[in-house]
């Protein structure tokens, strides 16, 4: 939440972090602070699986179907590299969920990636991340969205979704434990040369240093706080009352016409 969809670059803009840190860890400000740095877009995967273009979408779909396959084939490892590569294809990037939880396989199809994860304290990570899943997970936002261009699909992806977290963590809600266990993942398949931390409050300085790159004349972003967060999912819901209501105007003119004139 909190983050307009973005369109990839020109051919041959180079993928250069992979951003493993889970939710609400500050990983919309490391977007922001990424795209100020290399000047190119960043892929926020919770934004483009949701509301990206359709194609974007269907692809990852389908990844969140073979990604937590109990028996993944050759042949499924190679349709997920390929999936991943032609979603990142002209993204300087990827953050948050659901690609966090495909580190290992991000790390196979961008071997030059630098893997950055954000962090904080779980306890703040637990209020916040408590906080989004209030609104997200009630049972009527998928029928509420349902008529909404691109994000009508929230339902399924929010099914899809709970399979990814049970194969990679085994509990198909996040709970207090979660960061915990996504963090210790990170540092089971990362190199510990590659694998670098960062937190957000820290600003430019740590991050500069972790791509070695000068610090930008320029003050630090900040994004996607509580407040930004409860403002796009005001307009989700306003969109999808509207919708909704396009949706029965337009049932209702069929009936006059067809039926309420006889």
């Amino acid at each position: 939440m909190g983050q307009a969809s973005t369109k990839p670059g020109p051919l041959g803009t180079k993928f250069r972090v992979i951003g493993a840190g889970m939710s609400r860890t500050g990983t919309k400000t490391l977007n922001e602070a990424l795209t100020i740095l290399y000047n190119g877009p960043v892929h926020d995967s919770g934004v483009q699986s949701t509301g990206g273009t359709r194609q974007q979408i269907s692809q990852w779909m389908k990844v969140m179907d073979i990604a937590p396959k109990k028996d993944r084939s050759v042949a499924d490892d190679k349709k997920l590299k390929q999936l991943l590569f032609s979603l990142l294809d002209g993204y300087i990037a990827t953050m948050d969920c659901p690609a966090a939880l495909l580190t290992p396989e991000l790390m196979e199809v961008f071997p030059d990636a630098v893997v950055i994860a954000t962090t904080r304290d779980p306890e703040s990570w637990w209020r916040s991340m408590q906080y989004i899943q209030t609104m997200t997970s009630n049972w009527y936002i998928p029928f509420l969205l349902m008529w909404v261009p691109n994000i009508g699909t929230y339902g399924i992806w929010r099914e899809k979704f709970k399979y990814m977290a049970l194969w990679r963590y085994g509990v198909d809600m996040f709970d207090e434990q979660t960061l915990e266990a996504h963090e210790d993942h990170l540092r089971a398949v990362v190199p510990k040369e590659k694998l670098f931390w960062y937190e957000v409050k820290q600003g430019w300085e740590p991050l500069c240093k972790i791509l070695d790159l000068p610090v930008p004349d320029q003050p630090f972003p900040h994004n996607n706080s509580k407040a930004e967060a409860r403002n796009t999912y005001n307009q989700l819901l306003i969109a999808g009352f509207m919708a909704w209501g396009v949706v029965l105007t337009i049932l209702w003119g069929m009936y006059w016409l067809f039926w309420g004139r006889s």
